[in-house]
């Protein structure tokens, strides 16, 4: 007895939920990189000829100085405006959850080194003793 061969119709390929998960996908990371965009504060850094962008942006606090409309100065962590105490409590409780956090330190240009000193002897007070400040990087 001859055995027939039964041609059974070629499953096609469904796209509908590939294109979902794209978009699903583009979504979450327009979402994610406007949140990255608003944590800091925009300023302007001085340069360094040594300045190296750093490889592990994982563990890091940003603590930014700033000046107001009146030319004084103002502390932000993260993009919120804080007092010195209030950056000193948040450095130490950062410091107790992850004792290896680095404190990215972000002044302008123009910041008198005054105001940048109470900030770097306030995270050491506060246990932060890896402290980074920020530059651009010259070319």
């Amino acid at each position: 007895m001859k055995r027939r061969k039964v041609e059974q119709p070629e499953e096609e390929f469904q796209m509908a939920p590939m294109i979902d998960m794209v978009f699903l996908l583009l979504v979450f990371f327009m979402t994610v990189s406007t949140l990255a965009r608003d944590e800091r504060v925009e300023l302007d850094l001085p340069e360094s000829e040594r300045s190296a962008v750093p490889e592990d942006l994982g563990s890091r606090g940003t603590v930014s100085i700033g000046f107001n409309a009146e030319g004084g100065s103002v502390l932000y962590v993260g993009a919120q405006p804080v007092s010195l105490e209030d950056m000193q409590r948040r450095v130490r409780e950062a410091v107790a959850a992850d004792p290896g956090i680095e404190i990215y330190v972000r002044a302008e240009r123009e910041m008198p080194f005054r105001e940048i000193r109470r900030v770097l002897e306030a995270c050491a007070e506060a246990g932060a003793f890896n402290v980074i400040y920020g530059t651009y990087q010259a070319f």
